[in-house]
């Protein structure tokens, strides 16, 4: 697994890197949430075969943190500058939480350049943030380590500062490639799913590809309260590209 840095200006973006593209299968592009850093998808990437990119967003991990920037578009100039570097093309997205708001953002402009888009956990929206949740995110801990270890408070400043909210609701039936959202549904999970039942129908009723797969076991935390099943069922999304790509040939 290679570690490096890519610059989208100013900001240094760390890039975890598995593999190399190839003919007999899509790259996989894995975007995450809201403080992850890029390790926080390490076990996915080594699970995985083939060719998977993962990085840390400005702010976050190992990634520089600049002053502004960190509206909807700043994100995914972030994103532009590691597709371009790693040379995608016919890639498939998996976002997570906040990750797939902007994964969302991304495809709705460049789903001619994808093969498939995986969403966990989130609804068709880009939220704005508050100075309530600069202190609920500065003060929280996720399995006994401060959030802070993660994402620096400036980037949740700026987040509170930027961030405007986007409903993606009305644009939703324009993505014409294949997306598969994975939604957890343990009610008593420590944090709950993000996806409400309107917003499920929202999905449902707006993209006529969409295919749902439930996590009974999880909440919103997918990849780490089911990560077993999480990695064999995005390993057999992703499997699904290359029979596609295998029949063609």
């Amino acid at each position: 697994m290679k570690s490096y840095f890519v610059h989208n200006a100013e900001v240094a973006l760390h890039v975890l890197e598995k593999g190399e593209a190839s003919v007999t299968a899509p790259s996989l592009l894995v975007i995450n949430g809201l403080w992850e850093p890029a390790e926080r998808a390490i076990p996915l990437l080594a699970s995985l075969p083939g060719h998977v990119v993962t990085f840390s967003f400005r702010g976050r991990g190992l990634s520089s943190t600049p002053e502004q920037g960190y509206d909807l578009a700043d994100h995914l100039g972030d994103i532009e500058a590691v597709v371009k570097h790693c040379r995608l093309e016919d890639y498939c997205v998996l976002g997570f939480s906040r990750g797939a708001a902007y994964s969302l953002g991304w495809s709705l402009r460049n789903q001619q350049h994808m093969q498939g888009l995986l969403l966990v956990d989130q609804p068709p929206v880009h939220s704005s943030q508050s100075e309530q949740s600069v202190k609920f995110w500065s003060e929280l801990k996720y399995a006994g380590v401060p959030i802070l270890n993660f994402i620096r408070r400036a980037a949740l400043e700026g987040l509170a500062n930027e961030a405007r909210e986007i409903d993606f609701a009305p644009q939703l039936s324009q993505l014409l490639l294949p997306v598969t959202l994975f939604i957890g549904r343990n009610r008593e999970a420590l944090i709950p799913s993000d996806i409400s039942e309107d917003d499920l129908e929202k999905y449902d009723r707006s993209i006529c590809s969409l295919r749902i797969i439930e996590f009974q076991a999880s909440g919103h935390m997918i990849p780490d309260e089911e990560q077993e099943k999480y990695i064999r069922e995005v390993r057999r999304w992703i499997g699904t590209f290359s029979d596609q790509q295998r029949s063609v040939e």
